[in-house]
C-alpha cells in the first residue's frame, strides 16, 4: 500500500487527480516481485499491461543484425513501463521488455486503464507519460552521439545504474564490455565521475554500493598482475566488507566472480605477449602475475584449449 500511495502522489504531481480517480485506481494496482530475466512484453505481442517500476531495472531489448540481443532502453525506479503504442493502439510490440535485475512493480491491466477514461485527468496523465518517454528517448540518442569516454562519463553521472550488470550498460552504450570497463576504470581512477545527489537514504546507499563496485574493479585492473591479488579476503578488507559481500556485489554488478575476472585479464595479456617470439613462457607467466610456470600453463590451457608453448594452433597444417 505504501508504494501505491507513493505512485498516486507522483501522479497527482503530474496532474491533479480527483477523489474518484484516486479511489478507483487503488484496487487496480497490484504489487508484484519478479526475478531477473522475467519477460514483461514479448515482441510481436500486444502490451496488455503497464507497470510502475518501484525498484530494479527493466530493459527493452532489440535483436541485432547477427541475432544478438542489444539493450535499446533502460527503465529506472519510478518510471512508467510499457510499449505505449502497443498498449493504446493494440499493435504488436517491437521490443522485448525484460527484468534486468530483481524488480518490484505496480501492475495495472489495459482494461482497467480504459475504465479510468471517464476521468479527465486520465488523458492528461497519459499525455504526460508519453512526453516523458519521448524526452527520454531524445536524451538517450543525444548521449549515444557523444565520443565513447564522454558517453560513459555522462551515463554514470546521470543515470542510477547501481545494481545493473555492466554488460547491460555496455550494450546500451554501444560498447563491448572490455571497452566499457576500461573507460569506467579510467574515469573512476582519475576522480572524474560526479554522481548526482540522491534524494533518499536508500538511493544514497545504492549509489555508494555502486561506487564501491567500480572502485573494486578499478583496483583489480590496476593490480591484476600482482601474484597475490586473487585473495578476496584481503581485497574485501581494503573496502571494509566481508568476502561474501564483496563477491555478491561484484557478481551482481559485473556478472562474474573476481577470480574469473582476474584470470581473463591475465590470459588476454598473456596471449598477446606470447605472439612476441622473444618472450619465453616463463617471462610471460611472471609478467601477468604467476609465480609458478606450471600453474600459468595449466590456467592458459584451461582458458584457450592449448598450452602456451604451442602458441595458437594453425588450422593450415601440412
Amino acid at each position: 500500500m505504501k508504494n501505491i500511495a507513493r505512485l498516486l502522489n507522483d501522479l497527482n504531481n503530474m496532474s491533479p487527480i480527483s477523489a474518484g480517480f484516486w479511489n478507483d485506481i487503488q484496487p487496480m494496482m497490484i504489487e508484484k516481485n519478479r526475478k531477473t530475466g522475467y519477460v514483461f512484453i514479448k515482441p510481436g505481442h500486444i502490451a496488455n499491461k503497464a507497470w510502475q517500476l518501484v525498484s530494479g531495472f527493466i530493459l527493452t531489448i532489440r535483436t541485432g543484425p547477427n541475432g544478438e540481443e542489444i539493450v535499446a532502453g533502460i527503465y529506472y525506479p519510478n518510471d512508467i513501463v510499457t510499449d505505449l503504442e502497443s498498449f493504446f493502439e493494440t499493435i504488436p510490440a517491437r521490443f522485448k521488455f525484460i527484468a534486468g535485475s530483481d524488480v518490484t512493480v505496480l501492475e495495472i491491466k489495459r482494461s482497467d486503464v480504459m475504465k479510468l477514461e471517464q476521468y479527465p485527468e486520465t488523458n492528461k496523465l497519459i499525455q504526460h507519460v508519453a512526453i516523458i518517454g519521448k524526452k527520454g528517448t531524445e536524451d538517450n540518442n543525444q548521449m549515444l552521439r557523444l565520443p565513447e569516454e564522454e558517453r560513459v562519463k555522462f551515463f554514470l553521472e546521470n543515470y542510477p545504474v547501481t545494481g545493473l550488470p555492466a554488460h547491460y550498460c555496455a550494450s546500451f552504450l554501444n560498447l563491448n564490455i572490455e571497452s566499457y570497463l576500461i573507460k569506467v576504470e579510467g574515469l573512476m581512477s582519475s576522480d572524474q565521475i560526479k554522481s548526482r545527489e540522491a534524494g533518499t537514504n536508500q538511493q544514497n546507499d545504492l549509489e555508494k554500493s555502486g561506487s564501491i563496485a567500480y572502485k573494486i574493479i578499478a583496483f583489480l585492473i590496476a593490480n591484476y598482475t600482482k601474484p597475490d591479488i586473487g585473495n578476496t579476503r584481503k581485497i574485501a578488507a581494503l573496502f571494509n566488507m566481508t568476502s561474501v559481500t564483496l563477491n555478491r556485489l561484484f557478481i551482481k554488478t559485473f556478472g562474474c566472480t573476481i577470480p574469473k575476472f582476474i584470470t581473463k585479464r591475465r590470459m588476454v595479456d598473456a596471449e598477446k605477449m606470447l605472439r612476441n617470439e622473444t618472450l619465453t613462457v616463463g617471462k610471460v607467466a611472471i609478467a601477468v602475475g604467476y609465480k609458478n610456470i606450471y600453474h600459468f600453463s595449466k590456467a592458459f590451457k584451461s582458458y584457450y584449449g592449448y598450452p602456451p608453448k604451442q602458441g595458437k594452433p594453425n588450422k593450415y597444417t601440412f
